[in-house]
């Protein structure tokens, strides 16, 4: 959407890419040590959910349980879902600000973690555990 106003003297926003003299608008980006800090910080919560699908996976194997195949299926994608969320919230912060990013993270993670529940209800009822 592209506001022009009336008159440049009048001071209203002009939101097409370029300011009030014509030149072209620089936004401020996030230093690249904060970038890679919030990624590494939020990575670690989302490799955390990663752990608890192989936890799971490694418990139920050591029980002497084994997996069918719609078992193994729900399985890799709960391994495969915060990978994704990650990437995901990642992706869609890279040209946003500090609070978009972490707001970003935290949905991606609560979205992680939904899926893992209900992956997790959805091997059961599936009878995707073999005894």
């Amino acid at each position: 959407m592209s506001a022009v106003p009336a008159s440049p003297e009048s001071g209203a926003p002009i939101v097409d890419g370029t300011d009030a003299a014509g030149g072209p608008v620089h936004t401020r980006t996030l230093p690249i040590w904060l970038d890679v800090s919030l990624a590494v910080l939020f990575g670690l919560f989302f490799a955390y959910d990663v752990w608890e699908v192989v936890e799971s996976i490694v418990q139920l194997l050591g029980l002497g349980l084994s997996f069918s195949g719609a078992g193994w299926a729900v399985m890799i994608s709960a391994l495969l879902a915060p990978l994704a969320c990650f990437g995901l919230a990642f992706a869609l912060g890279r040209k946003r600000g500090l609070l978009a990013r972490i707001a970003l993270y935290f949905t991606g993670l609560a979205v992680s973690a939904v899926l893992f529940l209900s992956l997790s209800v959805l091997l059961g009822q599936i009878g995707g555990v073999v005894v």
